[in-house]
């Protein structure tokens, strides 16, 4: 795929943008279409290296707020604007054409997360002057921004379980900070049961990447698929050979096998963990040996992504923010009654390793929720959560 590289493209894309998707006046505000704000916010938006860095290490909670810091916000108050209007916009159409395949141009992916990173900047200094409900409210629109950038592209749907998993740290160490407030805590319960209703699906993804495999099985595109996409290696090699020696039937075939390979993997993606972990890693594996013997599997040998370990983050982050969920719930009977419970309340989001309710147990400074089931680098995960004092 290639990456939009400069302010030029971008202004060219965001105004096809707003040619294509428009239909009201154009003096309404927020438009219908929220890629209209986040591009003018990616072309806007300026910031160095040394910045951007502190900004990340301030979503990451290793440092605290600073003038720097609030001077680059108050500087970019606008920015941060464009982004929060366009989190509240339904409609999310970044004007792609898919039909050019692996040369359609992509949005802003590099930018989308520098702009992830100032957003989160402002609910930690939010948070930092106590303005929880706030704080909370800018970590809601950047889970709407993963679930606006998750359009029908691996990468784009891998960019948006990126943004929800800093999302899910970001609101942990705020309520680990946190006076308990119910009003707060409840509004927060809430939001969060909103964007569950919309969960970060892959199916878009899988679905468009089966549709741009087979645009790039043709012999116009796939010499140059595979030297762009490739490393340099005795595997590109044999692929390459393979095409140059192709006939109408090589084609044909490589796109049956492709197209039963992803009803494999799209099916593996529906079933629970670990039956489903195990099938997608089979799919893998099994796809690796057919390579050497089936000269039906070459194109998709070099297309395919590492199923596994996409299915795997997916799983991770799932639980991650069942884990917030579970968490919120607690903090709620703790503000209500001031004190930890014993046991883990019933009917609270589980483990997604294992299906079943997180294990629950109480610390010096606050609680842990760890899973039932291990990953796949059998380690079992768990989640740290502290009462402020």
């Amino acid at each position: 795929m290639k990456t939009i590289g400069n302010k030029k493209t971008t202004a060219a894309m965001l105004a096809a943008t707003v040619l294509f998707v428009s239909t009201r006046s154009a003096f309404a505000y927020p438009p219908e279409n929220a890629a209209v704000l986040y591009y003018q916010a990616c072309m806007l938006y300026e910031v160095d290296s040394e910045m951007s860095d502190m900004l990340n290490d301030l979503r990451r909670g290793r440092i605290e707020p600073n003038e720097r810091i609030e001077e680059f916000l108050k500087q970019n108050r606008r920015i941060i604007s464009f982004v929060l209007d366009a989190s509240e916009v339904k409609d999310c159409d970044w004007g792609i054409d898919y039909s050019q395949g692996p040369d359609a141009l992509m949005p802003p992916l590099s930018q989308f997360r520098r702009l992830s990173f100032l957003t989160f900047a402002d609910a930690k200094t939010l948070a930092h002057l106590g303005e929880y409900k706030a704080a909370f409210g800018r970590c809601i629109s950047i889970y709407r921004m993963a679930r606006h950038i998750n359009e029908r592209l691996i990468i784009s749907y891998l960019i948006g379980l990126g943004l929800s998993g800093a999302t899910n740290s970001c609101i942990s160490q705020i309520l680990s900070d946190m006076p308990q407030d119910i009003e707060t805590l409840t509004w927060l319960r809430n939001q969060l049961v909103q964007i569950d209703s919309q969960p970060l699906s892959v199916k878009p993804a899988l679905r468009a990447e089966r549709d741009s495999g087979t645009i790039c099985m043709s012999p116009e595109k796939i010499g140059a698929v595979v030297r762009s996409g490739l490393d340099d290696g005795p595997f590109k090699k044999i692929v390459l050979k393979r095409i140059l020696a192709a006939d109408e039937q090589f084609f044909s075939r490589n796109k049956e096998y492709w197209n039963g390979y992803m009803d494999a993997v799209e099916a593996a993606f529906d079933l629970p963990y670990p039956q489903g972990y195990a099938e997608v890693k089979r799919l893998d594996e099994e796809l690796t040996r057919e390579f050497d013997e089936d000269l039906n599997a070459t194109l998709t040998a070099g297309l395919a992504p590492t199923w596994h370990k996409i299915y795997i983050q997916s799983i991770g982050l799932g639980t991650h923010f069942n884990a917030v969920r579970a968490a919120i719930e607690i903090y709620i009977l703790k503000a209500k009654t001031s004190k930890l419970p014993d046991t883990l309340p019933a009917g609270l989001p589980t483990d997604m390793f294992s299906g079943r309710p997180f294990q629950y147990e109480k610390t010096a400074e606050g609680f842990i929720l760890r899973c039932r089931g291990k990953d796949s680098r059998d380690r079992i995960n768990e989640y740290e959560f502290k009462i402020e004092k």
